[in-house]
C-alpha cells in the first residue's frame, strides 16, 4: 500500500481542550443504512497476508442478533468502512479506527454523527514488536476483531468486572487478555444498547464539524505495568524538557493512497537535564524524539489527534521519561501516561504528599509513580 507523508509546523494555533467522559459505547453510525454496514478491503490486506483475519473480524460480529451486519463490497466509495494493514512509526501501536463524516474528515464519536469508519492494523509493530509476541493467528485476530468493534461504536470497555473477558479492554489494562479474539456477552449486550434501540441515534448529534479541535482515538497498543518491567523495554530514561509548544513542532501525518489516514505522531526537541539509566554514548544536550499525539491537516482544517487520552509533554515542564530506540534510529517516548511523569509529582510522591499535577485517575500510572519515587529520589 503506498504512502504519502505530510509534515507541517502549526503556528500559533488556538486549540479548544474538552474533557470527554466515556462510556463503554461511543454513538451509532448515522445514515439510512444504520447497523447494515459494507466493508471495503484494501489491498494491502492480501499483501500482507491477513485476509481471513479480516474475515473473522467480520463474522464475529456478525449474528448478534443487535441489527448489525457486515458486508464485504468492492466498492469504496460513499458510506463505505475501509480496512486496512499498514505500518506505524510508533513503537508499540498494532492498530488504531477512526471515525469520518460524509465531508471527509475525521470526527469524535461522542460529539459529531459519522457515516463511515478507518480500520488500520500495523503489521510492522505486529510482527517485531517484543520479537513478534503477538503475531500469532489468535492475537492477530484479537486485534483486527477489536478494531472492528471500535468500527461499530464501541468503546474501550471500562467495567472492572468485565475487563478480564471483554474484547474491548484497552492495552493498558493489565487484566488484558489478547488470546480473546471473539466478543464476550457483555460486549454483545453493549452492541445490541447501540443498534437494537431507536435507530440512527447519531442524527441526534451535532453535525457542524467547524468547531471540532480535537478527537481522542482508542487504539490497541503494547503497555508496561511495572518499572522493571518498563526499565526493560526502554533504552534510556532521562530527566528532559520539551524547548517547544505542542503547537509549535513538526507534526508528521501519512495517508493511504485513498486518502484515509494512517499514521501520525509529533517530532519533540528535549532539552537532556540528566541520564538517570540506560547508555548515554549517543545522549546529548538536545534530543529530538517521536511523542504520540499530532495535529493533522484535513483539508483546510487542523485537528489534534489524541491516542488514548494522552496528554503529551508540555513546554517549560521537566520529567522523567522512558525513551526506545526504533529501527530507524530515533528515540521515541514510551508508554504513554504511564512513560511520562513531571518531576513535581515524583517530588510530590517522595515527600508523600497528594500528588496535586496531573490527574489521570490511573493505578498503574500511580503504581509506576511511587517506584520511580522510591528509585530515583537520591538522583532528582
Amino acid at each position: 500500500m503506498k504512502k504519502r507523508t505530510s509534515a507541517f509546523f502549526v503556528l500559533s494555533t488556538s486549540l479548544l481542550f474538552s474533557s470527554i467522559v466515556s462510556a463503554d459505547t461511543h454513538s451509532p453510525r448515522g445514515g439510512n443504512d444504520n447497523g447494515h454496514i459494507q466493508a471495503w478491503y484494501d489491498s494491502s490486506i492480501s499483501s500482507y497476508g491477513y485476509t481471513s483475519h479480516f474475515d473473522h473480524a467480520v463474522s464475529t460480529w456478525n449474528g448478534r442478533n443487535a441489527n448489525v451486519s457486515i458486508s464485504k463490497t468492492l466498492n469504496n466509495s460513499g458510506q463505505v468502512d475501509r480496512y486496512y494493514v499498514g505500518t506505524t512509526t510508533e513503537l508499540g501501536l498494532y492498530g488504531r479506527n477512526l471515525w469520518y463524516n460524509d465531508l471527509g474528515i475525521s470526527v469524535d464519536p461522542d460529539w459529531f454523527s459519522w457515516s463511515r469508519s478507518v480500520v488500520s492494523v500495523y503489521d510492522n509493530q505486529l510482527r517485531n514488536h517484543n520479537n513478534g509476541v503477538n503475531f500469532t493467528s489468535t492475537r492477530i485476530r484479537h486485534t483486527t476483531a477489536h478494531e472492528v468493534g471500535h468500527s461499530l461504536g464501541l468503546a474501550h470497555t471500562t467495567s472492572s468486572t468485565q475487563v478480564s473477558t471483554s474484547l474491548m479492554t484497552e492495552g493498558n489494562n493489565p487484566s488484558l487478555n489478547r488470546d480473546i479474539n471473539t466478543p464476550s456477552s457483555y460486549d454483545i449486550s453493549e452492541l445490541r444498547s447501540l443498534y437494537g434501540g431507536p435507530a440512527l441515534m447519531a442524527l441526534s448529534l451535532n453535525t457542524d464539524t467547524s468547531n471540532q479541535n480535537e478527537i481522542n482515538v482508542e487504539t490497541q497498543y503494547e503497555s508496561y505495568a511495572t518499572l522493571s518491567e518498563l526499565s526493560n523495554y526502554s533504552d534510556v530514561i532521562v530527566i528532559a524538557s520539551p524547548t517547544d509548544d505542542f503547537e509549535n513542532r513538526k507534526h508528521i501525518a501519512t495517508f493511504y493512497d485513498t486518502g484515509d489516514l494512517q499514521d501520525y505522531y509529533t517530532l519533540n526537541n528535549l532539552s537532556i537535564k540528566k541520564v538517570l539509566a540506560g547508555d548515554s554514548s549517543n545522549i546529548g544536550e538536545n534530543l529530538e524524539v517521536i511523542e504520540s499525539n499530532s495535529i493533522v491537516e484535513f483539508g483546510a482544517r487542523k485537528i489534534k489527534m489524541i491516542n488514548d487520552g494522552y496528554k503529551e509533554t508540555q513546554k517549560g515542564q521537566e520529567y522523567i521519561l522512558f525513551l526506545k530506540k526504533d529501527p530507524q534510529g530515533q528515540y521515541q517516548i514510551v508508554n504513554r501516561n504511564e512513560g511520562t511523569f513531571t518531576l513535581d509529582e515524583v517530588n510530590s510522591a517522595i515527600t508523600n504528599k497528594p500528588e496535586t499535577f496531573i490527574t489521570r485517575d490511573n493505578n498503574v500510572r500511580d503504581n509506576l509513580l511511587n517506584e520511580i519515587a522510591n528509585t530515583y529520589s537520591n538522583e532528582l
